[in-house]
């Protein structure tokens, strides 16, 4: 086989050179690959530590509002916006509990609590725009609460989240035979914990109340 010349020997060696650096300076641009996101289990870890008397009910109703937004809550508009007022005039002011609250993995969907609203203050005519507008902007997934049902199950049953896997389990399984229905507090939680918040997604609350 005949020898390759000094200058092709060359231009050889300046073409890996090239490449080489080229290689090397898209690795860097690129960084290393962002961290995951949170997941469900996250978001129930959080509650979890927050509200330590969370039981089954309270973990269904949280992934269901995850998947499911509010719209259940809105067939009313003019009932909806008086209710709301109602228990907002029933509550403490209370600057104790975060405004809001990150419900699903990517914090679209989130819980505006009442009492921190109070304190600060805050319109509730414009709330109550923005439950509306939720409620018509959402959509509901069913393949997303499975989803989400089962990581929550999969990591009660690895012991990552201080739940019991066989009753979440069982409750789902039961839910879905019910068509995912909307489901109360449990008497602890509401007990412990006097829940009061609208669901609500982010964007749309943050579009009216700018922060």
């Amino acid at each position: 086989m005949k020898r390759p010349s000094a200058s092709c020997r060359r231009i050889c060696s300046l073409v890996v050179v090239t490449v080489g650096l080229a290689v090397a300076v898209g690795a860097a641009a690129c960084g290393p690959a962002p961290a995951p996101g949170p997941t469900i289990v996250d978001r129930l870890r959080e509650q979890a530590n927050r509200y330590p008397a969370m039981a089954v009910e309270d973990v269904y109703k949280f992934v269901h509002q995850a998947a499911f937004g509010n719209g259940h809550l809105i067939s009313d508009e003019a009932a909806a916006r008086v209710y709301l007022r109602s228990e907002l005039d029933s509550v403490t002011a209370d600057e104790a509990e975060p405004l809001v609250e990150p419900v699903s993995p990517d914090g679209s969907v989130v819980r505006i609590n009442l009492r921190p609203f109070k304190a600060r203050k805050l319109d509730v005519t414009k709330l109550g725009d923005v439950m509306i507008a939720s409620a018509k902007t959402f959509k509901p997934e069913r393949d997303r609460f499975e989803r989400w049902w089962d990581e929550a199950a999969d990591a009660a049953n690895r012991r990552t989240l201080p739940f019991d896997a066989a009753m979440l389990t069982n409750f789902g399984a039961a839910r879905v035979l019910e068509n995912y229905p909307a489901v109360h507090h449990s008497a602890a939680y509401t007990k412990s914990h006097r829940p009061a918040y609208r669901v609500v997604i982010r964007d749309v609350y943050f579009a009216i109340f700018a922060p």
